[in-house]
């Protein structure tokens, strides 16, 4: 957490705050239905799904801009940079539209009798085991094939691994768990706050190697573009207004 820049410490207590309102609303026993809606970490259509939603299509806004910045339609590497962001805007409409819980839904048919009831899978189903691991390579070797933009700089590097590891584990290790727990039960809250918190912890972590990244190349047109010509956003909005 050092040198934590003010943006990033205000998404990190953001992330706790949401998941402690939710805790909190249960111990005082959720005595408001539309609160309870509100609040709902493991709820769709609310706060805390609007909030990550719109915490990962930020980290993909700065990485859009970083690929604009640094996209060269003649170096091959450069066209990576376009995946980059677009896998956090699929992320933020997955909060949204909620993809991997309709998949998780149908990979039931793998289970024994195409149910997940009466399995040691029966809250969560089997969707982690599909999708968790196919994610994590794909995302470790994203990573690893922007080494050229990346090479230099260790904190952006750890803060992605970090961001990484945290979200996965959150969403598809500390999830299984709800396999463990009977539903309603204190148990199942609990598990609930670690996985939502987890997961909202490895999106800050994201938007902040996003962040880092850009604050490496210093953000100006000298050092972020690729050649004397090309412009960033804010100066060719700059220009249009003097027209």
């Amino acid at each position: 957490m050092k040198n934590l820049p003010p943006l990033i410490l205000f998404f990190f207590i953001c992330d706790l705050t949401l998941a402690l309102l939710y805790l909190g609303n249960w111990w005082l026993l959720q005595p408001f239905h539309k609160i309870n809606l509100l609040l709902d970490l493991d709820g769709e259509a609310n706060l805390p799904a609007w909030y990550s939603s719109m915490q990962l299509f930020l980290v993909g806004g700065l990485l859009a801009i970083f690929a604009y910045g640094k996209f060269d339609k003649r170096d091959k590497a450069s066209w990576l940079l376009i995946v980059w962001p677009l896998v956090f805007v699929a992320l933020s409409i997955d909060e949204v539209v909620t993809i991997h819980e309709w998949l998780g839904g149908k990979s039931d048919i793998l289970l024994p009798g195409g149910t997940r009831q009466h399995t040691m899978f029966w809250s969560t189903g089997i969707w982690m085991f599909l999708l968790g691991p196919p994610f994590f390579l794909f995302m470790l070797g994203l990573i690893f094939s922007l080494k050229k933009y990346l090479g230099g700089r260790p904190e952006v590097i750890t803060k992605l691994y970090t961001g990484l590891l945290i979200f996965i584990g959150a969403a598809a290790g500390v999830e299984f768990l709800a396999n463990a727990v009977p539903n309603e039960s204190a148990g199942h809250i609990i598990e609930i706050f670690c996985e939502e918190l987890g997961e909202m912890i490895g999106e800050t972590f994201f938007l902040w190697a996003a962040y880092a990244l850009l604050q490496s190349y210093n953000f100006s047109n000298n050092t972020f573009s690729n050649s004397p010509t090309q412009k960033l956003p804010a100066e060719m909005f700059a220009e249009e207004k003097s027209l």
